[in-house]
């Protein structure tokens, strides 16, 4: 999969698009809002950033394609946007851990079938939601290879309304270390290329090992 293939569409004409929107103004929210507005950034009187409307859609943005959606510092943005944290143990919502749990299960298995891989789901971490025409779940989890290693995944998945829930992708967190039980796996996985293949020889015949 290219690497094109995770990042961000902001283009408002491409209905692939996400891109953060306000969905009222500072002050101006509903009350039955208040609850949530508290859970993603706090109370009001632990506000103490002053941004203006411009300024708060350039920072949640620039977080969005900087992170390819998948880490967002709310606590920083007083506006409520379309873009939001999931609140993963909450009971009286559809989208809590449990819907996330089955989301990355699926994702893994088809990682597991594309990489031919083993990975084990284990946990989800967090998610966010981009809710516009659909849904668009990003979704954080942990998962463990054969040799019980956890490693950080990745899955977006786009949920349109009175459609089936699609997979987009689902990959390794990009700028994890990699252990030793990686290298031997990716040495494994990867053939050798001719020419080292022929210096290989070379050596052998005279003698020598790396």
């Amino acid at each position: 999969m290219a690497s094109s293939d995770y990042e961000i569409i902001t283009d408002p004409w491409d209905p692939k698009c996400v891109s953060a929107c306000c969905m009222y103004f500072p002050v101006q929210e509903p009350e039955d809002t208040e609850l949530l507005l508290e859970k993603i950034r706090g109370k009001l009187d632990e506000r103490i950033h002053n941004h203006t409307l411009a300024e708060e859609y350039r920072i949640i943005n620039e977080q969005i394609v900087k992170s390819q959606g998948f880490d967002v510092d709310f606590s920083k943005l007083r506006c409520l946007f379309d873009f939001q944290p999931a609140f993963l143990d909450d009971s009286d919502n559809d989208t809590g851990r449990d819907f996330f749990r089955k989301l990355s299960a699926e994702a893994i298995e088809i990682y597991n079938k594309r990489e031919g891989t083993s990975f084990e789901f284990v946990e989800v971490e967090k998610a966010n939601i981009y809710s516009n025409s659909g849904e668009v779940f990003f979704i954080t989890f942990v998962a463990k290879d054969s040799w019980n290693q956890t490693k950080v995944f990745q899955a977006k998945v786009i949920h349109v309304f009175c459609r089936e829930i699609v997979h987009s992708f689902c990959r390794l967190k990009p700028n994890q270390p990699v252990t030793c039980v990686d290298e031997e796996s990716i040495a494994k996985k990867e053939p050798i290329s001719k020419e080292a293949s022929i210096t290989r020889k070379k050596k052998r015949k005279h003698g020598m090992t790396n």
